[in-house]
């Protein structure tokens, strides 16, 4: 690496300048190449293979939905001009003539003056009907009578059915091409196929996608109290999992979670093995100045070394690294420090970024605003991501100020090795380099967690 305020050896002359967190991922995600797209057949996948993939062309309706005029209840299916004349003091018999079921096609013969047929929610109204009655306004009996209206249709076909009110043209009827319209743009480039978008894909009509592949994301832990025995000075691995566990949140595939202990050579080969094997690199710990750091060494194998000293707390030091133009492999890097925190807030700030770029989304994700309930440190100089826990309500609905903005508080203690509070963590809060402490009331940015953790955008928050 060769551009300025980057690092031109990491382990000797002076001391580099901090710089700014921004500006390090604005260089690195200048570097993107977007993934090429995929054509995949929805017949070829399962839902599974599909969920948090992304759009590489706009979804667009290949049938219109509904695909014919359809009951939106179960009922009868009438001419409105029969019932304009009914009350409870003068109802109305009508003939049933028939039954239209849900998936079957509609009766060949028009519905004439006078007649009714029973209809299911979902089946195709029939020639000559105008609109449906639900069955909980219906009667088997002369209500004069005292006959109950019904509360759900008759297993068998009535010989006529009584109303006791008119019914509007069009009730309860839901048009052909209602909802979309062959041709209809129903979801854009970089959409990701989540649970709602799922539903749309498949009532579109569409038999193949073109899809952004999922970016391939080797994770390299590194370390001797992780690969070592069993003993007081060793510690599990937590920041494989986790970040493994937010690449795949956004829709990356994992393609390895590797440890290597502080050994030179171990971790080149390490390095150069797994960047032969996916899009994006990412490591944790080793990546100081230390005797015993070898990441950085490791990674300048493969990868052009953008930046080292992040002003950043915690997740500082962090090297990001791009591919050299003479090999090739993973396009990224990124080396993160072996502080759990650090790790988590890199994958947060950094990891995911990345991931989204490389499908062709836009980089940063949802930002939310907060409100401050007590008082926070922050150095000047250093981007500080704070862990936040959202207040509520008696009810469990999010708690917010006057003008919207959610209360927080810290999680807890905001030592970068303190995993406990992230498991009390909502959202990252964001203090720029130039502002220092807040008190208690000032507004605050929040980076909600991933997708499937983020209680910060609930409907009733």
């Amino acid at each position: 690496m060769r551009e300025s305020g980057a690092p031109q050896n990491l382990a000797g002359g002076a001391e580099l300048p901090l710089e700014r967190i921004n500006d390090l991922l604005s260089r690195l995600l200048g570097r993107v190449e977007a993934l090429p797209g995929e054509l995949v057949s929805l017949d070829q996948f399962a839902v599974e293979g599909l969920l948090g993939r992304v759009l590489a062309e706009p979804l667009r309706a290949a049938v219109p939905h509904p695909p014919s005029d359809v009951s939106a209840m179960d009922g009868w299916a009438i001419r409105a001009a029969d019932l304009n004349s009914a009350s409870s003091g003068e109802p109305v018999a009508l003939r049933c003539a028939g039954d239209v079921a849900a998936g079957g096609a509609a009766p060949s013969v028009e519905l004439s003056a006078g007649e009714c047929r029973r209809i299911a929610t979902g089946a195709t109204i029939p020639r000559g009907a105008d609109t449906v009655v639900p069955v909980e306004r219906s009667y088997l009996k002369d209500p004069r009578s005292g006959a109950a209206s019904l509360q759900r249709s008759p297993s068998a076909l009535p010989e006529q059915v009584w109303f006791a009110a008119p019914q509007a043209v069009g009730s309860h009827i839901r048009r052909r091409g209602e909802d979309m319209q062959v041709g209809d743009t129903l979801a854009e480039v970089g959409a990701v196929a989540d649970a709602a978008l799922l539903s749309v894909i498949y009532t579109s009509g569409v038999s193949e996608l073109f899809l952004s592949p999922r970016p391939r994301v080797a994770i390299l832990t590194s370390g001797d109290e992780l690969t070592g025995a069993a003993g007081s000075s060793q510690v599990r691995d937590s920041n494989g999992p986790a970040l493994a566990a937010l690449a795949l949140s956004e829709g990356a595939s994992v393609v390895a979670v590797e440890q290597v202990g502080d050994d030179a050579d171990a971790t080149r080969a390490a390095v150069v093995r797994l960047s032969a094997i996916c899009d994006l690199l990412v490591t944790t710990g080793g990546v100081s100045v230390g005797a015993h750091d070898h990441v950085g060494a490791a990674l300048e194998s493969h990868f052009e070394l953008l930046a080292w000293r992040a002003a950043i707390q915690p997740g500082k030091p962090l090297l990001l690294g791009a591919r050299r133009a003479d090999v090739a492999g993973a396009q990224f890097a990124v080396g993160v420090p072996g502080n759990p925190v650090s790790a988590f807030v890199i994958g947060m700030e950094v990891l995911l970024p990345l991931i989204r770029a490389l499908t062709g989304r836009p980089a940063y994700g949802v930002e939310l605003e907060g409100v401050l309930v007590e008082a926070v440190k922050s150095p000047v100089g250093r981007r500080s991501f704070l862990r936040l826990t959202a207040l509520r309500t008696p009810n469990g609905d999010l708690d917010r100020d006057e003008v919207g903005r959610i209360r927080v508080r810290l999680a807890g203690g905001q030592g970068s090795h303190q995993t406990a509070p992230l498991a009390a963590c909502d959202a990252l809060g964001v203090i720029a380099e130039e502002v220092g402490d807040l008190q208690a009331g000032t507004g605050i940015r929040l980076h909600p967690l991933s997708r499937a953790t983020r209680r910060v955008a609930t409907p009733n928050g």
